[in-house]
């Protein structure tokens, strides 16, 4: 177990990761603070099949956040059963899938860092869970290889309103609704992703309030890009008691 343990202490953004991901970080951007958030959620989820529209500096992260999760789930497995353990073992006697992220960009925008992902993530060494499509997302929903379907987590990181609500209507129905995470950046200060989130907001509130919950968080420093909205789907939600508390 002391071997164990001093593995489980080497999973985190160390100063050797951080320093190979810099060079996809961009000002215009401005995932600074967001990709590491991708990352705790990932290692907080533990999604199989993510979801990237719009690529980048967190691409890098959410990959990592993928690797690390594997590596994680060595360790823990071998800790099953012993004295104090919190682990859920039905959780790793379940066959999980083999990890899969698909990143979505047409590396039109000079101001990006997108097209440099695959060889960054090679350098790395996370790249085994990528699988880029250089293509236009608007009216490719339905190119995406079914076998990967429903998504785990997906990550959306370009719009206007056309964008948010093609988005919405196209790729929701691709998450799983059993806790699926959809994480959208930027909506909180944009007049288009304000519109949009009234829009959440309302269906939320009225016809579709046992589909989803909702909450943005947001960067007061900033100017733009500067919020990440959090929509967790439960539509099809089965949930558990593990414990009670008298």
């Amino acid at each position: 177990m002391q071997n164990d343990r001093g593995k489980w202490k080497t999973l985190k953004l160390d100063k050797a990761f951080r320093e190979g991901a810099a060079v996809l970080a961009s000002s215009t951007m401005g995932t600074e603070v967001v990709a590491p958030l991708l990352y705790d959620l990932v290692m907080l989820n533990r999604p199989r099949r993510i979801l990237e529209i719009g690529g980048g500096l967190t691409s890098l992260y959410l990959l990592k956040g993928l690797a690390d999760c594997d590596a994680s789930i060595e360790v823990e497995r071998r800790s099953i059963g012993t004295e104090g353990s919190l682990l859920n073992k039905a959780y790793y006697d379940d066959s999980l899938l083999p990890a899969r992220m698909h990143m979505i960009d047409n590396f039109v925008h000079s101001y990006t860092t997108a097209s440099k992902v695959n060889q960054t993530a090679r350098d790395l060494g996370i790249d085994k869970p990528l699988v880029v499509h250089e293509k236009d997302f608007i009216g490719y929903a339905d190119k995406l290889p079914k076998e990967d379907l429903p998504f785990d987590m997906v990550w959306f990181d370009c719009g206007n309103i056309e964008y948010f609500q093609h988005f919405q209507q196209a790729f929701w129905p691709l998450v799983n609704r059993n806790g699926g995470l959809i994480l959208i950046h930027s909506l909180a200060t944009n007049f288009h992703g304000q519109i949009f989130l009234a829009e959440l907001k309302l269906a939320q509130a009225t016809n579709a309030f046992n589909e989803f919950e909702i909450m943005t968080l947001i960067e007061p420093h900033k100017l733009r890009q500067n919020s990440i909205t959090c929509i967790r789907l439960t539509g099809a939600l089965q949930t558990q008691i593990h414990s009670f508390i008298p």
